[in-house]
C-alpha cells in the first residue's frame, strides 16, 4: 500500500494519534475502492479479480479523479463506464502453473578455499 498508493517514501504524514487513525482509515478506504473497481472489471471480463493490476488500476483512477472536476455534472457516470472499459485493457496474463523444478537449497558460494582434510593417494605399483 505504501509503495503504490502513497507514492512516496515516508509512511504517514500525520503526527497526532487521531490524525494517524484518520489517515489510515482514508488509505484503507481508497485501497478498497480501487479493489472494488478491479473486481467490477474482473466480473465484466469473467476473470478472477487477481488477474487485474492494482498499480495500473490506481494510475487510471488517479487520472480519472484529477480530470473529473473539469467535466460537467452529468458526465462522470459515463466517464466511469469508460474507465471500467479502459481498466479491462490491463488484464494480466494467466499465471504459469506450479514450479517446474522442485525447491532446493542452493550451496553458498565463497571466495575463500574450503578447509578439507588432505586425502591420501595410493600409488599403484
Amino acid at each position: 500500500m505504501k509503495t503504490h498508493t502513497l507514492d512516496r517514501e515516508e509512511a504517514l504524514r500525520s503526527k497526532t494519534p487521531a490524525r494517524i487513525r484518520q489517515e489510515v482509515w482514508g488509505l484503507a478506504l481508497g485501497y478498497n475502492l480501487v479493489r472494488l473497481a478491479m473486481a467490477r472489471v474482473a466480473e465484466r471480463a469473467a476473470i478472477a479479480p487477481t488477474r487485474t493490476s492494482y498499480r495500473h488500476a490506481l494510475q487510471f483512477i488517479r487520472v480519472f479523479w484529477l480530470t473529473a472536476w473539469t467535466t460537467s455534472p452529468g458526465v462522470p457516470p459515463r466517464r466511469l463506464e469508460a474507465l471500467h472499459d479502459e481498466l479491462a485493457l490491463l488484464i494480466l496474463p494467466d499465471r504459469r502453473p506450479s514450479q517446474r523444478y522442485p525447491r532446493a537449497v542452493k550451496i553458498k558460494m565463497s571466495n575463500y578455499p574450503r578447509k578439507r582434510p588432505q586425502r591420501r593417494r595410493h600409488r599403484l605399483k
